[in-house]
């Protein structure tokens, strides 16, 4: 009568190992299953933002070739600006009915009478006398036009 015991012992622990394997087995395919759905989520949310960071690549492109055109003409305006500026700061003589020739001096910014009448080669004299106008005590301006003699 143990034989028959220890078999229907036996049978009970093999069926328990497999219903409790089953049950392990289930939780991982479970576990497993609810992975897949979380990474299949995951991979459409990706590939939906990789298609809206391909437009908006797309369109970075195109707005960094309207700014190179544009920066391309605003490179060509300043170079007009500053070689017309160079052109207008060059002295110029002036032809009328003066005794003495005379022509345009530009001052730079900050700039006082006196070291502007030095740097021209003229007096503080001369200038006020072609300019009346001109305070001695006062900075000129930059870009300020005085008449100076010709050198």
């Amino acid at each position: 009568m143990r034989a028959p015991a220890v078999l229907a012992f036996s049978i009970v622990v093999l069926v328990s190992s497999l219903v409790i394997g089953s049950l392990w087995a289930y939780q991982r395919l479970a576990e497993k299953d609810r992975m897949v759905d979380y990474l299949l989520s995951d991979l459409d949310r990706m590939r939906t933002d990789k298609e809206q960071l391909s437009k908006e690549n797309a369109q970075l492109s195109q707005d960094i070739e309207t700014l190179s055109e544009q920066l391309d003409g605003l490179k060509t305006e300043v170079a007009s600006a500053k070689k017309d500026a160079e052109d207008f700061l060059v002295p110029q003589e002036i032809g009328g009915t003066a005794d003495f020739p005379i022509e345009r001096g530009m001052a730079k910014g900050s700039e006082s009478v006196a070291t502007f009448a030095k740097r021209e080669g003229t007096t503080i004299e001369v200038l006020k006398a072609l300019n009346p106008w001109l305070d001695p005590n006062q900075p000129l301006k930059k870009f300020q036009t005085l008449w100076i003699p010709v050198k």
